[in-house]
Order: C-alpha cells, then structure tokens, then sequence
C-alpha cells in the first residue's frame, strides 16, 4: 500500500479561476470608541461617532452596561427594557441611514431578521446579558449587547459596504433614555452608563493567496444595500373593528416585517395589554391578492418552527427567508417580496373588543436595495 500524499501546511490543491470572496477574506473584530462616565438622568443623551477602520463592513456591535450601587427601591424595568435605553440607533453613510430604529426595535430586527439565533436573555453569564431588579444593592444594573446589522449573511455576505474611503465614513449616533424610559421604579442613586462599540468586518483580499492563485476582492453581488426602518402606522388598532395598516416602504425587496401591538391601556405595560387581546383575524395583501389569512396562534406557531424561541409580548413576524431547511436567516431570497412593482400592501386586521384609545401598531420593516444589473440568483 502506498504512503499516503503528505500536504504542507499552508498548502492548498490548484483550481481553476478565481478563489471566491468568501474564501479568500477573513472575519475581524476591532474596539471602536468607547462612552463612558455618564449616568442615566432626566434628559436624553445623544452620542454620535464615526465607523474608523477598514476592509468591508458587515455589523457594529453595541454593548451597554448601567451599574448601581447602593440601591434600596424596589427596582422594576419597563417591558421594552433594557433595550429601550437607546432611544435611537442610526447608521448611516453620507447618503443617508441605513439603519434608523429604537432599542427596542433593533432588537426585534436582530432577532427576527436573520442575524441572532437564540433569544440571550436566557444567558446565565453577565457579560452576555443581566438585568438586576428589586431592592438589593445593584438594582438597576443591566448589561446587555446589540447588534448594528449590516451584511445579511455569513454565508453569502450579501449586503456588506466597503469601507476603503477615508472621506467618506460611516456614523452610528445612538441616543440614550431617560430614568423614566427605562425603570418603572428607578434606583436610588442612577447608574453609571459605559458604551462600548465593537467593529465586525471582513478583510479585504490579496489579489493573490500564498500559492499564487488569483483571488477576489469585491464580495459578489457588492452594492446591495440593506435597510431597517420603522413606520407607526397612521391608523391605530380600534375595538371591535377590522383595520387597513398600509405598508409605508413599497419599491424595496422586502426580507421581514416585525408588528408590534401596543395597547392604549397602560404605558408600560401596553405591549402585555396588547398579547391578552390579540387580532382574531390577519390577512396580508399584495395588491388586491391575499397572501397570508390567517389567526394570531398560527402565527404564532409559524414564528416557533422558524426561530425556536418564545415571541415578546404583542410581537408577530412575517418573514420571507425561510428557504432553507426551515430556519430562518442565511436565505436564498426565493421567498423575497419584490415590491417596485405594487400599488399597495397592506395588513388588514381584525380587532376584538377591548382595544383602548392611544393604541398603536408598529411595523418594523428589512428590505434591501437591488442596484439595475445584480442578479440576486445568478
């Protein structure tokens, strides 16, 4: 029997053509500014920065920690807390925001959209996630991590921005709440608030890899931009009554839509409010043509299978990248809503009884921006 063939280390077998993208860059992380020093107060607190670094952008990482000392109140957290700390999250480049959500919001993206897998509020390490509550010494204490998505994939990397120009970079402002947006009952004495960012990015290739073959540079398909907004819809939920929420963003190819109720009840308990008084009825129209009819619990059910993990209060999903092995996230896009051509979409929605005044729907909203000539298929 022969030796078998000995391979150096470093040593890759030759093919023909390009080394793909993919293959050729590498994943980095690096600190970016850290805020520091401040503490939760009575007015909101704007902090804007630039995205220093390089190669291809694919998230920021935003880690937030408040910490007590000293407390004695009974501490509570509002519903959308500690996530609802950041008042706004924009990135944005020079011609405009990419991303432009609340804490809350982002979170419900990160979750929904493809880019976390599992919910981390179950997470037993601090450093992961921890919110302190009632009256101990460090009530009111949080810590928790969010992330700034930009690429929507690792495996395809689809959605990723060059960061190459030194005159025109990148900026992440977020905006930090007040005592009374983020506790119920607030500590004693507020917490000291720290900031850190993390860059997550891809190196940009050598031209050639250590054997000499060609590699690519550009990742495939660069130039698609993915977007995240929020829209309040103008007409609110109301009692005993079947409701049109006209979709704001048509001419995008849409990925998710994240509804969040919130029931006009109780200010901080409107999304609770809003989960024990669910639509009976939700149908979701492309044009004049139905593409989903159906009740809460079905949804509810779908959101199970495709995430595995429980559903916030007053939440619904309606995603559209479960084309692979039925989970969501690192998609194929056949499931994708190509919107440039619709008049209108909508959710037309039936209400039970019980549905307060100053109720609210919120439609949380990834699509990505396909320029003329990139095929997404190809």
């Amino acid at each position: 029997m022969a030796d078998p063939i000995a391979i150096q280390e470093g040593e890759q077998p030759t093919a023909p053509g390009l080394i793909p993208f993919r293959r050729s860059t590498s994943f980095r992380t690096t600190r970016l500014q850290t805020s520091s020093g401040t503490s939760v107060g009575a007015a909101e607190q704007n902090i804007n920065i630039q995205i220093e670094g390089s190669g291809y952008v694919w998230a920021v990482d935003v880690e937030v920690d408040i910490e007590t000392a000293a407390n004695a109140a009974a501490v509570t957290f509002n519903e959308d807390a500690p996530w609802s700390a950041l008042t706004s999250v924009i990135f944005a480049d020079v011609n405009g925001e990419l991303v432009n959500l609340d804490g809350f919001s982002l979170r419900l993206a990160s979750m929904y959209g493809g880019w976390a897998i599992r919910d981390d509020q179950v997470a037993t390490d601090p450093l992961v996630f921890e919110r302190v509550t009632g009256a101990v010494g460090r009530g009111g204490s949080t810590h928790f991590h969010i992330q700034v998505p930009v690429g929507l994939s690792q495996r395809t990397l689809l959605g990723i921005l060059g960061n190459q120009d030194r005159a025109q970079k990148y900026s992440l402002r977020t905006n930090f709440n007040t005592t009374a947006g983020i506790y119920g009952v607030a500590p004693t004495t507020p917490g000291t608030v720290t900031i850190d960012r993390s860059y997550l990015n891809y190196a940009v290739p050598a031209p050639t890899n250590a054997q000499g073959q060609p590699q690519e540079i550009l990742p495939p398909k660069f130039g698609v931009l993915s977007y995240l907004t929020r829209m309040v819809s103008p007409s609110p939920p109301s009692s005993s009554t079947t409701v049109n929420h006209f979709l704001a963003r048509l001419g995008n190819t849409i990925r998710v839509l994240i509804l969040v109720f919130r029931d006009g009840n109780a200010a901080l308990s409107a999304r609770t409010d809003a989960e024990a008084n669910m639509p009976t009825s939700i149908r979701f129209l492309l044009g004049d043509t139905p593409l989903f009819s159906e009740t809460t619990s079905l949804r509810r059910k779908l959101m199970w299978d495709r995430y595995g993990f429980n559903a916030p209060a007053g939440v619904l999903v309606y995603d559209f990248i479960t084309d692979i092995l039925r989970v969501a996230g690192d998609e194929l896009g056949d499931d994708y809503i190509f919107s440039n051509g619709l008049v209108n979409a909508q959710f037309e929605i039936a209400y039970p009884a019980g549905w307060a005044a100053n109720s609210s729907l919120t439609i949380i909203t990834s699509d990505i921006q396909v320029p003329r000539g990139i095929d997404l298929y190809a």
